[in-house]
């Protein structure tokens, strides 16, 4: 009953009549009037008071117009969060990863699709660094970055960590070991990471604490996408992590031995969001998905 009622009397009041009322609703005017009387004999106080001017909200009825008001608009707030949970509507979530999660971003974005199938997404691949600033400053809702800088500004929602290690194809003689030295690696042409890339840092920490120089490289690209192709071609040994090469690692085109050696410093990927700041509810719930993939395995199944 409040439902129509909240309708009919929150139109009389703006209109001042019943006849302006029942026009604009497009409902005869017995039955909009026969709704204030009931309320008003429920309340046991008027409403309205009539005037030759029309209609005028009394006391009782300010009181009313604006509970009515704010019931309407939090049942519009709750049918709207309630649409997109079901994904009814067509909300939007901005997310921003590194290049390296994007195989395992787009494994868990296909599975969320299929439960959330109106949301659409904007996503921008960038450094780890860019990501954190996009963050904070409210361009993008949710980041996947590497091995970034602690800041009060970010929540880490969840975190993944993983080994750094040579990258080989199949037939390559380190693709054999289960583990392989930093010094081993030297035997052979590297292809690493530029500054650009968070990696890069970690690489270089390796090399200074295991064999006292910095990698000599082959190759430095500014990509994962190239040190995998360049890799493949046979030019040399790559130096990675196995999210890096997810696709690669399924179809057996690349293998992955780890670094051992002292102190080998681990990778990190982080979820991230903005300290304080509410998600939107598809943000939210994608927020919900990642973590929750991150939490219970690095790779999901394919």
């Amino acid at each position: 009953m409040l439902s129509r009622f909240s309708i009919y009397f929150d139109e009389v009041a703006r209109r001042g009549s019943i006849r302006e009322a029942s026009d604009r609703l497009g409902i005869v005017a017995s039955a909009v009037e026969r709704q204030i009387v009931l309320m008003e004999a429920r309340l046991g106080a008027k409403l309205f008071e009539r005037t030759p001017g029309g209609l005028k909200l009394t006391a009782a009825g300010e009181l009313m117009a604006t509970y009515v008001r704010r019931w309407q608009r939090e049942k519009a707030q709750i049918k709207g969060q309630i649409d997109e949970l079901q994904g009814l509507r067509r909300g939007e979530v901005s997310i921003a990863v590194v290049e390296g999660s994007l195989g395992f971003f787009g494994r868990v974005l296909s599975q969320f699709r299929e439960k959330y199938p109106g949301v659409t997404y904007s996503v921008s691949v960038a450094g780890t660094k860019k990501i954190a600033s996009d963050v904070l400053a409210g361009v993008t809702e949710i980041g996947l970055t590497f091995n970034h800088e602690d800041n009060s500004g970010l929540r880490v929602e969840r975190t993944l960590i993983y080994q750094v290690g040579a990258v080989v194809p199949p037939a390559h003689p380190l693709a054999q070991h289960e583990e392989v030295s930093v010094l081993e690696c030297n035997d052979y042409p590297l292809i690493i990471p530029n500054e650009s890339i968070s990696l890069r840092a970690i690489i270089d920490q390796a090399w200074k604490r295991n064999a006292g120089i910095s990698p000599r490289a082959v190759a430095v690209a500014d990509s994962i996408a190239s040190i995998k192709m360049l890799t493949k071609s046979g030019l040399g040994v790559g130096i990675l992590t196995p999210i890096d090469i997810i696709h690669e690692l399924y179809y057996e085109s690349l293998v992955f031995v780890p670094l051992k050696g002292n102190h080998i410093p681990l990778s990190i990927l982080s979820l991230i969001s903005a300290s304080g700041r509410m998600l939107s509810v598809p943000a939210s719930l994608l927020l919900q998905q990642i973590a929750t993939a991150m939490m219970n395995e690095a790779v999901p199944q394919i």
